[in-house]
């Protein structure tokens, strides 16, 4: 209920001015009571952010398109910690790719340059021999 600053009279919620003496009105805050626990459930202070369908599209979209930057942008500015905790996670995943990417590249090129090498020695040896071979 809302209060005239001039005359004092009680006056609904909806009213700006006071009908009696044309004053301001004075709104009083209603009283706040604390959260008390019901059957043993306490109210969380505070809710926390919840990610959409499309967002977690977005993000896993940004993630497989910019790898490690992807996951450091969505670190940064995602707000639910479900989605920073998704980010954490492509960004060590793709680390490890990352890492594994270059063992494997450092064992199979070499080894792909020696069969190629192998495979033209192979060529040149039955390319000479073959001749005598078809006839």
């Amino acid at each position: 209920m809302a209060r005239c600053n001039q005359c004092g009279s009680e006056l609904p919620d909806y009213y700006t001015s006071c009908p009696n003496c044309g004053g301001s009105v004075v709104r009083q805050a209603p009283p706040v009571q604390p959260a008390q626990p019901m059957n043993g459930y306490i109210p969380m202070a505070q809710q926390r952010e919840v990610t959409g369908m499309g967002a977690w599209f977005g993000w896993s979209l940004l993630c497989g398109i910019l790898p490690i930057i992807g996951p450091i942008i969505m670190l940064n500015c995602a707000k639910d910690p479900t989605a920073k905790n998704y980010a954490k996670m492509m960004l060590i995943w793709q680390a490890i790719g990352i890492v594994l990417l270059i063992i494997f590249g450092a064992i199979l090129i070499p080894a792909m340059i020696g069969y190629i090498e192998k495979a033209n020695r192979v060529r040149r040896v039955y390319g000479m021999i073959a001749p005598f071979l078809l006839r």
